[in-house]
């Protein structure tokens, strides 16, 4: 479903932003979310532990969120105020110290904790999140530079850009149903390390765009095989951080692995965004900006982020080769059965 969503958002986006303006983006989510919340009244059975405590945990929301934004904002900053300033690390530590506050929160303050921190004792889930914060870190910020290329170098309109990326969505789309076949034949963690092994494949292939390049010859084989990377990735990393906790915690073991791509993404974005903007302003201080030069310096910050991602890509498979414990594909199969849960259930 991520990966149709994917197709139909890249091509919808080219469409809106070409057609009637950028804004439209951020304004069309309102009434899909409407649709949405009014599909689940209907068709979403309400699921409750009667003997469970309510209540949210405010402080904590606020705290993790607060401080994730002002890390990401001291990153996005260095390109203006650098990495040496002094207000660059007055965010750093502002940010450090509202999360350390989430961690004290969540275990002693919340009565009913957004993350309870003992789930974090499964070594499959904490391995299996971390891998993922690293595919985030990784993969969001290809998307964003890579259209930033296509439009800013090789001169595509919107809509091109989205037709551009359709074959990775579509590649996202049907590796992750064969994702799952081969965690049953092969068990998670080496399909996860081969995942990441394929995208930090295709992330460095990616730091060999220029200038002069095509779509053809710089873009399109790069970008399939990151898409096979990617899903290849996800899914067993989910398939693992779920089997690793106890079937009533699923949803949450699943949550925080959602939460761990989001802010993983987030974080890695402001990194690459910040690196290549500095590679390409320091390009650009030394030589007369003429467009040809523009697209030079531009393709240079590109491929220094595409490089930092591939090294992303790299870590997450170094943590899944450390992290993740080795299962055969028949230990896996009695676990799931022991559990309740079966690969059958996770599929579409």
């Amino acid at each position: 479903m991520a990966g149709a969503g994917g197709a139909a958002g890249v091509l919808l986006g080219g469409i809106l932003t070409d057609l009637l303006s950028w804004r439209w983006i951020l304004f069309i989510t309102v009434p899909i979310g409407i649709v949405v919340a009014a599909l689940t009244v209907v068709y979403i059975e309400e699921s409750r532990d009667p003997a469970g405590s309510r209540g949210f945990d405010v402080a904590g929301a606020l705290a993790v969120t607060l401080g994730v934004s002002v890390l990401v904002l001291a990153i996005v900053r260095t390109s203006v105020a650098g990495w040496a300033s002094a207000q660059t690390w007055e965010l750093v530590a502002t940010g450090v110290a509202l999360l350390s506050a989430f961690v004290v929160i969540e275990a002693r303050v919340a009565k009913a904790p957004l993350m309870p921190l003992r789930i974090l004792a499964s070594r499959t889930l904490s391995a299996a999140n971390s891998v993922v914060l690293l595919l985030g870190a990784a993969t969001l910020g290809l998307w964003y530079l890579a259209s930033l290329y296509l439009q800013q170098v090789l001169g595509y309109s919107p809509i091109e850009t989205g037709l551009a990326f359709l074959p990775m969505a579509l590649c996202i789309s049907a590796g992750s149903a064969l994702a799952s076949k081969l965690v049953a034949r092969f068990g998670a963690k080496a399909v996860v390390v081969a995942g990441m092994l394929i995208e930090a494949i295709g992330l460095l292939l990616f730091t060999r765009i220029s200038a002069d390049g095509s779509y053809l010859s710089s873009f399109l084989a790069p970008s399939v095989i990151v898409s096979i990377g990617i899903s290849l990735t996800y899914v067993p990393a989910t398939i693992a951080a779920t089997s690793g906790v106890a079937r009533q915690e699923a949803g949450l073991a699943s949550g925080i692995t959602n939460t761990a791509r989001l802010v993983g993404g987030a974080i890695g974005l402001a990194i690459l965004v910040a690196f290549a903007t500095s590679r390409t302003s320091s390009r650009l201080q030394h030589a007369a900006a003429g467009p040809h030069v523009v697209a030079q310096a531009l393709s240079s910050g590109f491929r220094l982020a595409f490089l930092i991602a591939a090294g992303f890509a790299l870590a997450g498979a170094a943590t899944a080769l450390v992290g993740l414990p080795q299962t055969s594909s028949r230990t896996a199969g009695r676990r799931r059965r022991a559990s309740g849960w079966s690969l059958a259930r996770l599929r579409p």
